[in-house]
C-alpha cells in the first residue's frame, strides 16, 4: 500500500491544480534559455472549453476582481492559465490532468498525452479564450509550488 500511496501523492494529477505554478515555471525556464529569445513565449489567463463546455467561469470582470483583491494563496481561483507563444500556439500544461480530475475526460481522449498544443483553426475539442496577458500574475495572487 505505500508505493500506491506514494505514487498517487506524486501522480501528475495534481498539476489539476496547479495550473498557475507549472505555466510560471515553465516559462521562467524557456525564458532563462537561448530559446526565449527565439521563440517568446507569454502567460495567458482566460477561458478554455472543452467540447463546447466551459471548465471555469472566466470573464473580464471575474479576472479584474481577482487582480485587485491580490494575493490570496488560500482562495481556489476560478480561472485557467496557459502559455502563448508569438504565432498564438497555445501549450497548456495542465488542462489535461485538470479534465481527468473533475472526470470530464478520460485518459483515451488524449491518447495518453498529458499537455495540449492548440492553434486557432484547428481541428480540436479544446477552445482557448483569452482574458489577460501578464507574465507575473502568478506572483499577483497565488503561491508558487515550492515557494512560500
Amino acid at each position: 500500500g505505500t508505493a500506491a500511496n506514494g505514487f498517487i501523492r506524486n501522480s501528475p494529477r495534481n498539476l489539476a491544480n496547479l495550473c498557475h505554478s507549472a505555466s510560471q515555471q515553465f516559462y521562467e525556464n524557456w525564458m532563462s534559455q537561448k530559446i526565449g529569445d527565439i521563440a517568446p513565449v507569454a502567460i495567458t489567463v482566460g477561458n478554455v472549453k472543452y467540447k463546447d463546455r466551459e471548465i471555469y467561469q472566466v470573464s473580464r470582470s471575474s479576472v479584474k476582481r481577482i487582480m485587485a483583491k491580490g494575493f490570496c494563496p488560500d482562495d481556489s481561483l476560478d480561472v485557467h492559465v496557459w502559455l502563448t507563444f508569438s504565432n498564438m500556439t497555445v501549450l497548456d500544461l495542465t488542462i489535461i490532468p485538470t479534465l481527468l480530475s473533475k472526470g470530464l475526460a478520460s485518459t483515451s481522449d488524449f491518447n495518453d498525452l498529458r499537455y495540449v498544443i492548440w492553434e486557432e483553426g484547428g481541428d480540436s475539442d479544446f477552445e482557448y479564450i483569452p482574458v489577460l496577458q501578464h507574465n507575473n500574475f502568478m506572483y499577483a495572487v497565488d503561491k508558487v509550488a515550492g515557494h512560500a
